[in-house]
């Protein structure tokens, strides 16, 4: 594309813009002392390293199986390959997400580090791990039934619009007392 690896940074960012202006814009919802944008962008950023291990995992097999037939080595390899170098994409990220950090710490946010962002590598490797597991269980599904790609993709995007994501779990104990536990 002509693009190319400039998508990694156009997505993230117009993807945060327009859900900055629907959440927290149009249906007023509130993001707390965070800057809307920079809690959309962290979630954004978050998600889509998510997104791609498990739809990437899930298309291994079926996208290598000439490979597979042809030469004899372990299996797993090709998707462990596939979560790690989702990687740097996700690090591109997350550098933006960085810069977007401090610009709006220097400019007076009420945003500060704390003591669980040192988790913040164990909760990475947590969610790679997750996309790997849950995209090769269905993967084994998707070389039969290749249509569940489709259904799988769509799953997914709902997921995002229903899990705390889009919202600050703040916003679930307000608006939905009983169920505010699910997500928190």
């Amino acid at each position: 594309t002509i693009l190319g690896p400039l998508w990694y940074l156009i997505e993230p960012l117009f993807t945060s813009i327009i859900f900055t202006l629907i959440f927290n814009n149009v249906a007023n919802i509130s993001t707390g002392t965070v800057p809307p944008f920079l809690f959309n962008l962290a979630s954004i950023t978050i998600w889509n390293y998510f997104k791609v291990c498990f739809m990437s995992t899930s298309n291994t097999f079926s996208a290598n199986a000439g490979i597979f037939g042809k030469v004899y080595f372990p299996r797993i390899i090709v998707p462990i390959s596939v979560v790690i170098s989702n990687l740097l994409k996700f690090g591109i990220q997350l550098f933006v997400f960085g810069c977007f950090y401090i610009y709006y710490y220097h400019q007076g946010a009420q945003i500060s580090l704390n003591r669980y962002t040192f988790l913040f590598p164990l909760i990475i490797i947590i969610m790679g791990m997750l996309g790997l597991g849950l995209g090769m269980i269905i993967s084994s599904l998707i070389t039969k039934y290749r249509d569940l790609r489709v259904l799988i993709s769509f799953g997914l995007q709902l997921l995002m619009y229903v899990s705390a994501v889009m919202y600050p779990v703040s916003f679930f104990k307000e608006k939905l007392p009983n169920y505010a536990w699910v997500v928190a």
